[in-house]
């Protein structure tokens, strides 16, 4: 029994009134005087210390009328269950998102994330909704059990379970996992006979390293009713090492590029001594020292000593965790680059175009540049080469090979320095009637008086891209001698990319068939312009040869989820028939059409026909970042960790709800009222029948 109104039975407390009246009812009212005991001596009366209350039958009807009065005022009833609702409780949603990053190998992670799934499972009921989601770089759905059936729905997810003996070697992208978890509840639909689910709630169990990516979160707008709880296992007390490849320079920043790596300690590291190891293919260690502060970094030439040697992997040795220590290397093969000059220049004339293009390229240990000269009158074949370059008038039929070789994927680079090549251009633009001028500086031989044309850019080309870094952006003190008006070119398929002050075309781009024809309406040479020996000339030159460069010096190094095109082995010319042979004794080779991605690191060998070689996976770099991520970051980012405000269809069903079970209350106020009725009646009969004159009292 409840009531609706409790406070009323304190009412109850006035049942002392009649008590104390009927306590005091015994004392004499009337006193009569009589003449014959005048003479007498006055006597108290005696006093009964064991005062009881008078007409026990009136003070309990008097008593019961208080009592049901107060208890009227209070509204009793009791709630008559819905045999229908016997069954039913308040359902829950639980969605786990598990990580299984490679930074879970650290200690035992992996075991407290385990039992962290069998307490989520703990919680429990019949009818309940569970989903069980493992996330590193992707998300894949462990098990769904939409109606909780106990013992046997316990089974089938840790069948599910067990099939994670231990964590991958991905990333970790906890924004992913956890947009895609809103998003599944969101889209969810109970169906007609389930009863609706009163919480909806997503565990992440995870170390939550600082490495995880959190991007997909910001900004994502949470469905109403959901909570986000963090349940962070271990504590990274002793920090960790990190090693990575950094990015190479630019290749003409330095002719030969030595491979660097960044080691990096943890501000909570153990130590700031560590040591760097490299291992060879036959077995050798090398070993150097390193001095690395906590919370720091520092990059690391691969020594001198080292490079002529087979390196296979490197490591580092000295820190806490090692699941991050290896560092698995694939050194590059140099690539040939091919350039043919078409012209009459010789090559060691230091006046002429040819010498200064020779001497920009230079070879390092990843690229072979090979410079051949070709008579504009020659009738041999074409050779094949990555950039022509076009220096002076080219004769049929080698006019008709370049610009079918331009059409078909080359890129040409034509260098105006007469009015002779008029044909020409006109013949590889497609166009007739081209006419070319020569222009004259006013001072013409004043190249110590600081004279001449300048150029005024357009950076937001690809080709003159490299020219937005400052080191290189200011065209200032470049100047021009002399150059050639260009006239009657299409409107059409034309980029001026740069023009001298007086508003000619100074550089052009044209897009011709798969290939690339570039003009430039001064030259290099120093009776042309200042080109050749400014700082501008060889980030030129390779930012033309951009394209070709980018697919010949395609890093080999990749990390675990990273997509791998095979095709681009073997010079690009990989051909079919490709297999992989991933690391480790007893591995079987896989059959790859295009894309290959490797689910672990080490040394992949890539195979064709006759041809074959090898790339290396590696751990993400972010992978070894385990500090862990300070909550408040989470709750900028606008994590529903709270329990969630009712929404309008909640409050509706709380309502239903109350009205329902108002509809099943039974009240009893009104028979107590009767009651109340009853005894006053009562007590008012007796009342009158038993009153009577008070007999007096003698006193003495």
């Amino acid at each position: 029994m409840s009531f609706l109104t409790p406070l009323y039975l304190l009412g109850a407390l006035g049942l002392a009134i009649p008590i104390i009246l009927h306590l005091l009812h015994d004392r004499p009212k009337n006193k009569q005087e009589f003449g014959s005991l005048m003479f007498l001596d006055k006597t108290k009366p005696p006093v009964d210390r064991k005062r009881r209350p008078t007409h026990l039958l009136l003070l309990l009807l008097r008593c019961l009328a208080l009592l049901l009065l107060a208890f009227v005022f209070a509204r009793p009833f009791v709630t008559v269950d819905d045999p229908a609702d016997a069954t039913r409780r308040d359902r829950q949603w639980i969605t786990v998102l598990l990580d299984r990053s490679a930074s879970m190998q650290r200690a035992d992670l992996w075991a407290q994330a385990k039992a962290g799934v069998q307490t989520m499972l703990g919680q429990l009921g019949p009818g309940d909704r569970f989903t069980l989601i493992a996330f590193d770089d992707s998300t894949e759905q462990l098990a769904e059990v939409k109606s909780w059936l106990g013992s046997s729905s316990e089974a089938e997810v840790n069948a599910q379970l067990e099939r994670l003996a231990k964590p991958g070697f991905g990333g970790s992208n906890l924004g992913q996992a956890l947009v895609l978890a809103g998003e599944s509840i969101q889209e969810a639909e109970s169906g007609p006979d389930e009863q609706p689910l009163a919480r909806r709630e997503i565990v992440v169990i995870s170390d939550l390293q600082k490495g995880s990516r959190l991007g997909d979160v910001q900004g994502y707008e949470w469905p109403t009713g959901i909570k986000v709880t963090l349940r962070q296992i271990g504590e990274d007390d002793q920090g960790n090492a990190g090693i990575e490849q950094v990015a190479s320079r630019a290749p003409w920043a330095a002719a030969e590029a030595v491979p660097s790596f960044r080691i990096s300690n943890s501000a909570n590291g153990i130590g700031d001594e560590l040591e760097f190891l490299a291992h060879t293919a036959t077995g050798e260690t090398l070993s150097q020292k390193v001095h690395v502060p906590p919370g720091r970094s520092r990059v690391v030439e691969l020594p001198g000593e080292w490079a002529g040697k087979s390196v296979e992997r490197l490591a580092i040795r000295g820190d806490a965790a090692e699941f991050d220590n290896q560092f698995h290397f694939a050194q590059n093969r140099q690539q040939t680059v091919r350039i043919v000059y078409i012209g009459e220049d010789k090559p060691n004339d230091a006046e002429g175009s040819l010498f200064y293009l020779a001497s920009a390229f230079q070879q390092s240990s990843t690229l072979d540049f090979q410079v051949e000269v070709l008579s504009g009158k020659s009738t041999g074949p074409l050779p094949e080469a990555d950039l022509f370059v076009i220096g002076d008038t080219v004769d049929d039929p080698l006019a008709q090979a370049l610009g079918q070789a331009i059409e078909e994927g080359a890129i040409g680079l034509m260098v105006v320095q007469s009015p002779g090549q008029a044909a020409n251009l006109g013949q590889w633009l497609g166009v007739d009637g081209v006419i070319i001028r020569e222009v004259a500086s006013s001072d013409l031989y004043s190249g110590f008086s600081g004279r001449g044309a300048k150029l005024e850019l357009k950076l937001d080309h690809p080709v003159l891209a490299v020219f937005r870094d400052a080191r290189y952006s200011n065209f200032t003190n470049l100047h021009f001698w002399k150059y050639r008006e260009l006239q009657n070119l299409p409107d059409d398929g034309i980029d001026v990319l740069a023009r001298f002050d007086s508003g000619a075309p100074a550089w052009l781009s044209a897009h011709r068939g798969a290939g690339r024809l570039l003009v430039m309406a001064s030259g290099w040479k120093p009776a042309d312009s200042q080109l050749a020996l400014s700082t501008k000339f060889i980030p030129l030159l390779y930012s033309i040869l951009q394209t070709v460069l980018d697919s010949k010096t395609l890093s080999r190094q990749f990390v675990v989820g990273e997509k791998v095109d095979v095709t681009r082995f073997n010079n690009g010319q990989a051909g079919g028939g490709i297999t992989v042979m991933p690391p480790g004794d007893g591995a079987a080779a896989i059959s790859v059409d295009k894309f290959f991605t490797p689910a672990a690191p080490g040394l992949y060998t890539a195979k064709g026909s006759g041809w074959s070689e090898s790339f290396a996976v590696n751990l993400k770099a972010t992978e070894s970042q385990t500090e862990p991520i300070v909550m408040d970051q989470f709750k900028k980012l606008g994590l529903p960790m709270t329990d969630p405000v009712a929404s309008p269809g909640e409050i509706a069903e709380a309502a239903a709800a109350a009205e329902k079970t108002e509809a099943h209350r039974r009240e009893y106020w009104q028979w107590a009222l009767a009651a109340v009725l009853l005894f006053v009646t009562l007590e008012t009969v007796l009342a009158a029948r038993g009153s009577r004159s008070a007999e007096p009292v003698m006193i003495t």
